[in-house]
């Protein structure tokens, strides 16, 4: 799978979001139905945004806290 090792950074709208877990979408870090295209085994992780701000969505597939970056991508080898 084509993980990222850093974070999407930027700013997101407030409202629903799929965002990619399966690190194959053309449209990082937004789901485009990728996982089902190419039967990944992952489904998008979907995310209500209540407040329009910069966030930091994880990339590399190994966040506790998803679809938020919570610095694991620090600790991969």
């Amino acid at each position: 799978m084509a993980y990222d090792r850093r974070p999407w950074v930027g700013e997101l709208e407030t409202g629903g979001h799929a965002f990619c877990a399966c690190g194959e979408s053309a449209n990082k870090p937004f789901c485009d139905g990728s996982h089902a295209r190419r039967n990944t085994g992952r489904v998008p992780t979907a995310c209500e945004i209540v407040e329009p701000k910069n966030y930091a969505i994880c990339m590399c597939g190994n966040s506790g806290n998803k679809p938020f970056c919570d610095g694991t991508h620090k600790t991969l080898p």
